[in-house]
């Protein structure tokens, strides 16, 4: 049996008011807005992290995962089922799963996975999760919310040998479809956990279904809490 790490779940979620994602240019390629202050960021096809708030956030849309990857399908040619795709690597399936999967379904997800990592020593430490209230996107014509985790920099980590996937294997976590999980380290630790078949923990559902409706319960109760998206 895998420990989740009950206090950092159980503590308050971190809430964000707003942040502002402008759509990426020569002069604001890593330029963010969080609560009207400027920080720099390293954005990741499915997610974005703000190194100096340790904030690591997935990318939204309406609430839903979301890629940012200039070579990502059209997400209303997917969930209308039409084959648009360029290689076989992933079914449009496949994609419709991802496309459909809410934000807070998959932070739970990551929850596990991470904390599954970070027992076995391959991972960064998880120190809460975050909920932004209010995500204003490029890629979104409507405001919407995300979810995340803050997690301690890597950068700062001191370099160790390669995780391997047995690595993975043995803390209870499946890699995702195309092993970039280890083949994007930093430092001989995993990091990024997303794809459109991402990084899953074996035998979680109950903890991710718990984990995920506790979530959905405080946005839903903070969202009300301020009007909106009611």
């Amino acid at each position: 049996m895998f420990e989740l790490g009950e206090p950092i779940w159980r503590s308050p979620i971190v809430i964000l008011d707003e942040i502002s994602l402008p759509k990426p240019s020569r002069f604001l390629k890593r330029q963010f807005s969080v609560d009207g202050i400027r920080y720099e960021a390293n954005v990741a096809s499915w997610s974005l992290y703000i190194p100096e708030l340790q904030l690591k956030l997935l990318h939204s849309f309406d609430g839903h995962c979301h890629c940012i990857s200039k070579g990502a399908p059209s997400r209303t040619d997917i969930l209308d089922g039409r084959n648009v795709l360029s290689t076989d690597r992933y079914t449009v399936n496949d994609w419709q799963s991802v496309y459909k999967k809410t934000v807070s379904r998959r932070t739970a997800e990551i929850f596990v996975n991470a904390v599954r990592l970070q027992n076995a020593g391959i991972r960064p430490k998880v120190l809460d999760v975050a909920f932004v209230r209010t995500f204003n996107a490029f890629h979104n014509n409507n405001p919407t919310w995300t979810c995340g985790l803050i997690v301690e920099n890597l950068y700062k980590y001191p370099r160790k040998v390669q995780s391997t996937l047995q690595d993975l294997e043995h803390a209870g976590v499946i890699p995702d479809r195309i092993n970039s999980c280890v083949r994007q380290q930093i430092h001989g630790y995993v990091s990024d956990l997303n794809s459109v078949i991402g990084v899953m923990p074996t035998n979680a559902d109950k903890d991710i279904c718990e984990l995920s409706s506790e979530l959905k319960n405080e946005i839903h109760a903070t969202l009300h809490q301020h009007d909106q998206y009611v």
